[in-house]
C-alpha cells in the first residue's frame, strides 16, 4: 500500500514540475515570436532573395536564340553589371530607390555607348535599344519566389531583334548575383497553380509546427499512468 501511495506521490510530483516547464516554455515561445515579428518588419526588405517592392530590374534581351546570340548576351549582361556595381558604389549608404533612378537615367548614354562598343568589338552589326521605363514582364522565378507577370520599373536592353531567351536581375538593391535567366519556365509551372492576386509565392515560407520535448514527455507520462490503472 505504502509503495503506491509512494508511486503516486512521485507520479504527481513529476507532473507538477512538467506543467511549470510547459508554461515558462509558452511564455518563452511568445516572446520569441513577438521578436521575430518585430525584426521581420524590420528586415522584410533587406533579405537577399526577396524583390522590394520599390526596385529596379535589369532586362536583356538577346537577338535570338542561337547560342552565339546568348554568349553576346551574357558578355554585355557582365559588362553591364559591372558598371553599374561601379556606379552605385559611388553613392551614399543607404542608396535610395530615387537615387538608383536618377544614377541610371544619367548614365543612360553611356550604357548605350557600352553595349555598342561591346557589339562591334565582336564584329555584330545588329542594332540595340537601352531604355529605362516600365516595361512588361512574363511570370518570374527569383531566389526561391515567384513574381506574376505585369509591368515592373526596369532598365531593358534589346539586343538586334530581341527575340531569343531573356536574362533579368534586380539592379537596385542590388541583387544580380542572383542569376534569373533560367527561372520562367519553372515560375509558369507554379504560378498556374496560385491565385492570380498574390505579389509572391514562396513554397518554403509555410509556418513550421511548434512543439515542445517536455510536452510530448508530459504526454508519455500520462499514457504510463494510464496504463497502470488500466
Amino acid at each position: 500500500m505504502r509503495s503506491w501511495i509512494k508511486q503516486a506521490a512521485m507520479i504527481l510530483f513529476c507532473i507538477s514540475i512538467l506543467m511549470m516547464s510547459w508554461e515558462g516554455q509558452k511564455t518563452d515561445a511568445a516572446m520569441t515570436t513577438g521578436t521575430r515579428g518585430t525584426l521581420a518588419s524590420g528586415v522584410a526588405t533587406t533579405e537577399l532573395n526577396v524583390i522590394p517592392h520599390d526596385s529596379i530590374r535589369l532586362r536583356i534581351l538577346a537577338n535570338s536564340d542561337r547560342p552565339e546570340d546568348q554568349l553576346v548576351k551574357r558578355e554585355i549582361r557582365d559588362a553591364i553589371v559591372q558598371q553599374m556595381n561601379a556606379w552605385v558604389g559611388e553613392l551614399e549608404n543607404p542608396q535610395s530607390l530615387d537615387q538608383a533612378r536618377s544614377l541610371i537615367d544619367a548614365h543612360l548614354p553611356e550604357i548605350d555607348r557600352l553595349v555598342g562598343t561591346e557589339l562591334a568589338r565582336r564584329g555584330i552589326a545588329y542594332d540595340h535599344q537601352v531604355e529605362l521605363a516600365s516595361v512588361p514582364f512574363p511570370t518570374k522565378m527569383y531566389g526561391g519566389l515567384v513574381y506574376p507577370a505585369g509591368n515592373y520599373e526596369a532598365l531593358r536592353v534589346t539586343l538586334g531583334q530581341g527575340k531569343g531567351q531573356n536574362w533579368w536581375c534586380v539592379l537596385f538593391p542590388p541583387l544580380c548575383f542572383i542569376d534569373a535567366g533560367s527561372g520562367e519556365a519553372a515560375a509558369q509551372t507554379v504560378s498556374a497553380k496560385t491565385d492570380h492576386g498574390e505579389s509572391r509565392t514562396n513554397v518554403a515560407d509555410k509556418e513550421p509546427e511548434v512543439r515542445f520535448f517536455l510536452w510530448d514527455a508530459l504526454a508519455g507520462l500520462c499514457s504510463w499512468v494510464s496504463g497502470l490503472f488500466a
